[in-house]
């Protein structure tokens, strides 16, 4: 008897067994038939199906061995239902994927909508007090506070090693959101150890601090000033050298390192947090 695919769906999904699926086709060929040769059919699927009985109870044979014994092959069978049962596999797999999708989308949309209720919030009293945010650490009404007080929204990486954030700075006077933000970066990074600090911003190094009796300075350059005027640029770090203990010069772009190393002592972004660590250890 030839298997026939849309006969064997209602097998997907449960433990198959040629014998029922063969006795359901027999009762629907039995409709068909007269009488006399309904009852040799009847007899003849009768004595097999003891048959199939008997090895199952009397041997150690599965239901598939004992099926092929007593009623051929039935290899055809069980291969479709195997394709059956991964094209199965595969639906349900995808419906729980989309299942998932559905899931992490609601979930972003609570989250986004938390988010929100939370950035409608005021907030508090006492901000701004900082000079520079991480745009991530913000919520809207403080990005709105801080549009309306002259903050400015910079990309940058602080220490070069990683990728560029958002960032809202505060400037002064004529100054570039980039010189603004290391100066700030600067002091923030050494304030907790320092004895002072101090920033500048017509005169002077831009970073001044003290530790263990000692004062240093950092004089942040963006390359702007040597392009304009390289002999107050040499003037400016030689009275820096007689004045403090160690004088730095931090650069926001490393390529302006060879320019202004005959200046004096070059920190970049990716050597800062190291030269800090001499300085404080």
């Amino acid at each position: 008897m030839r298997v026939k695919a849309r006969d064997v769906e209602k097998f997907v999904g449960k433990f198959p067994i040629w014998v029922e699926y063969h006795i359901e086709r027999v009762v629907d060929t039995l409709g068909g038939m007269d009488e006399q040769k309904r009852d040799r059919l009847l007899l003849e699927e009768t004595v097999k199906l003891d048959k199939f009985c008997e090895i199952l109870c009397t041997t150690n044979k599965n239901h598939i061995e004992a099926e092929n014994e007593v009623y051929g092959d039935t290899k055809q069978f069980y291969a479709l239902m195997k394709r059956k049962k991964e094209v199965r596999r595969k639906f349900l797999a995808r419906m729980e994927e989309k299942r998932e999708k559905e899931r992490l989308k609601e979930e972003k949309m609570r989250e986004e909508q938390e988010k929100l209720r939370k950035e409608m919030e005021e907030p508090d009293e006492n901000f701004p007090d900082e000079r520079f945010y991480l745009e991530n650490d913000l919520t809207y009404k403080m990005r709105e506070r801080l549009i309306q007080i002259g903050y400015k929204r910079l990309k940058i990486s602080p220490f070069g090693t990683s990728g560029a954030s958002y960032y809202w700075v505060q400037t002064r006077y004529n100054e570039s959101k980039e010189h603004a933000f290391f100066c700030y970066l600067i002091q923030s990074e050494v304030k907790e150890k320092a004895d002072s600090t101090r920033l500048y911003v017509n005169y002077g190094p831009d970073v001044e601090f003290e530790y263990n009796e000692r004062i240093y300075c950092f004089d942040v350059e963006t390359g702007k000033n040597l392009a304009r005027n390289k002999a107050m640029i040499e003037r400016k770090f030689l009275k820096y050298k007689e004045r403090y203990f160690k004088s730095f010069i931090f650069i926001t772009n490393k390529r302006l390192k060879y320019r202004y190393s005959k200046y004096g002592t070059v920190v970049t972004r990716a050597t800062l947090k190291k030269t800090l660590e001499a300085i404080f250890r």
